[in-house]
């Protein structure tokens, strides 16, 4: 039986396709995952915020905020995998292409973070907010200006 180079053209072609789909997948699925923890770690800052601002009296609630920053910074961590670099995000190339210096500041990210968390359990409101401002400035603040694009 003969097979026509057309017949084995295409049918490689259709392998790569279904061989590249899991990758494709994954990627896009990187990014959501990615996309969600951030919104995650943006969602208990601006709660943090309106409590250190005294916009709401939830004091309490600053130690399971802080903790799970502390927790999210790890997280984040391993939000950027090779190959996410695409699609809908305001994730800038230089977290790709200077990865020693992406890694310094989600490094700082996960050390000022654990610092707030320790910090909170101490219910001293104005250790807190020294701290919340060093997350803001040293993690948050540095990430943001070199490695996220501004919103549109």
């Amino acid at each position: 039986m003969k097979v026509s180079p057309f017949r084995i053209c295409l049918s490689a072609l259709v392998l790569l396709v279904v061989a590249a789909f899991p990758a494709m997948a994954f990627e896009d699925g990187a990014i959501k995952h990615r996309q969600a923890v951030m919104k995650a770690v943006g969602g208990h800052m601006g709660a943090m915020a309106a409590i250190v601002k005294k916009q709401v009296p939830f004091t309490k609630d600053l130690s399971g905020h802080a903790h799970a920053m502390a927790e999210l910074a790890k997280i984040a961590a391993r939000v950027f995998p090779e190959g996410s670099n695409f699609g809908e995000t305001r994730a800038k190339e230089e977290i790709w292409s200077q990865p020693k210096e992406f890694a310094k500041v989600v490094e700082a990210f996960i050390v000022e973070s654990d610092k707030l968390a320790k910090v909170a359990k101490s219910a001293d409101i104005a250790a807190f907010r020294a701290q919340f401002k060093a997350v803001g400035k040293n993690a948050c603040g540095a990430c943001h200006k070199k490695f996220r694009e501004k919103k549109k």
